[in-house]
């Protein structure tokens, strides 16, 4: 400290040697010292001219190890030095290199002159020359792809003369700096393995992170260096922690005693994480599958009162491990709908995306989040990714939020771009847009065309939420469903329960003719009947009862054996549609008995409780009927089986149905799978029935056209009266 003090009062006195000198002791004996830097930082910018090219490169060196700012001496130094660098030896162009990257100051006509003197002389590097330049390079963002090429081809043949520190360094560089080196990371990921018990614990995650962004796939480097970070996990500060983690979730290596330990020695110092550290940790558990509750837990309560301090990725990434684990954390999830609102101009199309689809999965309400998601997405729409517009849109439509200008919008900026979809991008738009009965018939045109020709790439649940999807939203595609009934038969031992469910509920729904289908489901499915729950059983007897499924009746008593185990967690629509399919079996096989007989009435009841209210259509033509005699008649008549009919003559078992929009496929004049199914029912059950479709009863001008359309209609009765 004298000396400092001396240094200081007579810096003016020095040569640049001795100036340069100075400075680089201070910084190597780790002494602070601000005013005698100070003072050099003053004093050497008007004398570079005599600095000599060791005294230009341990002078910025000494500032960028003592963590000095100054800004005019870096400044001058990086206007000195490009012109010089043919004099620098190897190690002060990387020393200079790593002092300007250390320091966080940009000059790059002088990053520019190193890469050009260095890629030529790199034979003339020890290995910390070469690791720190790349390191240099990556960490101050300045591409120099000749200067990576050329260390990339030095370094192999030199791996042993690399220390630990110097083989994760130079594999952080090239992973940071988005280089590709196959033959660099196979050089350093055969020399690690055995060394990793040298490896300190920056080295362990620096390394780990490495091949992990650089996507370079190595089993043995990774068991090697989870074996020696579990035991030593007490030595990581809180960023390399979750690095780790990060990095072996990243690569999809599965370490159970790594991430064990890591569960174990975070929830206590979860205070020192910062919110990246926080954030990462939360995503790399929730990607490896590793759900830990004591951990989380950690993680929400540190991150809740933090999260004004976390960027718009670490918000999302946040929300999304959470959501992803299917760890309830609602104070987290709370904050985070408080704070993003008002960031959201901050936030690229991915983050949208992710903390809708998060919110979403997690099912927790967040209507002001939700609502400003919905005004800030729409004019984005065209930087998101396909992935991306398909997370939105399955958000919104999951959460049940209406947000018809979101629609609206993905709907024109979807069809367009369909061919970048991946199969499930493209069920899970089909699906949102159903369930949330928005209309789209170009965006569901487009997708029929898109799906068909690529059913080969879907997996199973992307092919049955497709059909259940076109179904739900009543839209005729026969080229799309014909395309899914020639692909499932073979692939039905792929499908879950609920997959094989959808998919017979979806062609039945839509009148969709699949007899090969509807032949190969029994088979994969009795022998997982156990797995069916009950409305998957409810929609499967349906299904094959609405397809007139008269094959084998004991597949029907499977699905009703099963169903009969849990009615009481059927609400009145699965038992509805036990009641229709039990209808079916009585006609079909009148000599046999299904376990529905006992419930009869108990379904019956609840079918009737289904029953819609009668429209306007149904009670004009109520009114007309009256005007043309066909009396008497009853208006919403109820069978002895539970059905309805509009207005019947039980006597005579005739009857008038009156079928609204709901009763064809949407857009056209194609009677839906349930009302033929009823149509079907009715005959079987002896009743003669004239249908009236709103399509021809709107287009009719007066009472009297409309009178003599139904003396027509009644023809079929012969009892039509004038």
């Amino acid at each position: 400290m004298a000396l400092a003090d001396a240094c200081r009062r007579r810096v003016r006195e020095f040569k640049p040697q001795e100036l340069a000198n100075t400075a680089w002791a201070f910084a190597t004996a780790r002494i602070e010292a601000p005013q005698l830097y100070a003072a050099i930082a003053v004093a050497a910018p008007s004398r570079l001219s005599e600095f000599k090219p060791q005294e230009l490169a341990n002078t910025a060196w000494a500032f960028a190890t003592a963590g000095v700012e100054a800004t005019q001496l870096f400044a001058a130094i990086a206007d000195a030095a490009p012109s010089r660098v043919g004099e620098f030896n190897a190690q002060e162009l990387a020393n200079t290199a790593w002092a300007y990257a250390t320091a966080g100051v940009e000059a790059p006509e002088l990053f520019a002159a190193i890469a050009g003197t260095a890629s030529s002389r790199l034979g003339e590097f020890n290995p910390q020359g070469l690791t720190n330049t790349a390191w240099a390079f990556a960490t101050a963002g300045v591409a120099a792809p000749q200067l990576f090429a050329a260390i990339a081809g030095a370094v192999p043949s030199r791996v042993g003369e690399f220390n630990p520190q110097d083989l994760a360094n130079t594999a952080w560089a090239f992973a940071t700096a988005g280089v590709e080196a196959p033959q660099l990371f196979a050089a350093i990921a055969d020399a690690a393995p055995s060394r990793v018990g040298e490896f300190n614990p920056q080295n362990l995650a620096n390394t780990a992170w490495a091949f992990a962004t650089a996507s370079v796939k190595v089993p043995k480097l990774f068991a090697a260096i989870a074996g020696a970070g579990a035991s030593r996990l007490d030595e990581f500060n809180s960023q390399g922690l979750a690095n780790t983690a990060w990095a072996f979730a990243t690569a999809g290596v599965e370490a159970p005693q790594l991430f064990a330990a890591i569960a174990n020695a975070v929830p206590s110092r979860v205070g020192e994480f910062n919110p990246q550290n926080l954030a990462n940790t939360a995503w790399a558990f929730a990607t490896a599958s590793v759900k830990v509750p004591k951990l989380f837990a950690a993680i929400a309560g540190a991150a809740s009162s933090l999260v004004g301090e976390f960027n718009p990725q670490n918000l999302a990434n946040t929300a999304w491990a959470f959501a992803t684990a299917g760890v309830a954390a609602p104070q987290l999830f709370a904050a985070i709908a408080d704070a993003a609102p008002s960031r959201l101009d901050e936030f690229n199309p991915q983050v949208l995306a992710n903390t809708a689809w998060a919110f979403a999965t997690a099912g927790v309400e967040a209507p002001q989040l939700y609502a400003a998601i919905a005004v800030a997405a729409p004019s984005r729409l065209s930087e998101f990714k396909p992935q991306e517009l398909a997370n939105t849109a399955w958000a919104f439509a999951t959460a049940g939020v209406e947000a018809p200008q979101l629609f609206a919008a993905i709907a024109d900026a979807a069809p367009s771009r369909l061919d970048e979809f991946n199969p499930q991008a493209l069920a899970n738009t089909a699906w949102a847009f159903a369930t949330a009965s928005v209309e789209a018939p170009p965006l569901f045109a487009a997708i029929t065309g898109a799906g068909a020709s690529r059913l080969d790439e879907f997996k199973p649940q992307d092919l049955a939420n497709t059909a259940w999807t076109f179904a739900t939203a009543g839209v005729k595609a026969p080229q799309l469903f014909a395309a899914i009934a020639d692909a499932a038969p073979s692939r039905l031992d792929e499908f879950n329960p609920q997959d094989l469910t959808n998919t017979a509920w979806a062609f039945a729904t839509t009148g969709m003719e699949a007899p090969e289908l509807f032949a190969a489901i029994p088979g994969a499915a009795s022998s997982r009947m156990g797995e069916f729950n009950p409305q998957d059983l409810a929609n499967t007897a349906w299904a094959f009862a609405c397809v007139d499924w008269k094959i084998d009746p004991e597949f029907f008593a499977e699905l009703a054996q099963g169903a009969v185990t849990d009615l009481d967690a059927l609400g009145d629509r699965g038992l509805s549609q036990l009641h229709l399919a039990s209808l079916h079996f009585s006609l079909e096989w009148p000599n046999r008995s299904s376990a529905l007989s006992n419930h009869k009435q108990m379904l019956q009841l609840a079918y009737q409780r289904q029953d819609p209210s009668p429209s306007q259509l149904q009670r004009d033509v109520a009114t007309a009927l009256d005007r043309v005699g066909w009396t008497p008649h009853i208006f919403e008549h109820v069978t002895e089986e539970g059905l309805s009919l509009d207005v019947a003559q039980p006597d005579t078992k005739r009857a008038v149905e009156v079928d609204g929009p709901y009763h064809y496929l949407k857009g056209t004049k194609v009677e839906n799978g349930s009302t033929r199914f009823k149509s079907r029912l009715l005959r079987r059950l002896g009743w003669d029935v004239a249908h009236i479709p709103f399509f021809e009863w709107d287009a009719l001008d007066d009472e009297r056209a409309k009178d003599d359309y139904l003396r027509e209609r009644l023809q079929m009765f012969g009892t039509a009266q004038a």
